[in-house]
């Protein structure tokens, strides 16, 4: 199945998200910590004023929602509380699917 995350950020936790931002990119790409999820597309979400990184915009494929939740739940930006919310929604995808 596939899967939109949609992730915002908390304001006050800009400083740590940057801190992170590595150890999430590590995260997304290393396969041996979440065997059973692929990220096929991923970004920044930015603020419409000044271009902040407000939070992200990920597409995964993974058997279950409960494994979705398991590989957002254990990234680096969950891990330290950064996130102010995040969803993650079944996905039918129509156009641009790989492979």
């Amino acid at each position: 199945m596939y899967f939109v995350v949609f992730a915002t950020h908390k304001e006050e936790m800009g400083q740590e998200r940057l801190q992170l931002q590595d150890a999430f990119a590590a995260y997304l790409h290393d396969l041996t910590q979440h065997p059973d999820v692929t990220v096929h597309h991923g970004g920044q979400t930015l603020s419409e004023s000044d271009q902040t990184v407000t939070g992200f915009v990920l597409v995964i494929e993974a058997p279950s929602l409960e494994v979705a939740q398991a590989f957002v739940a254990g990234s680096p930006y969950a891990q330290a509380g950064t996130f102010a919310e995040s969803h993650i929604r079944p996905w039918n995808w129509l156009t641009g699917r790989p492979g």
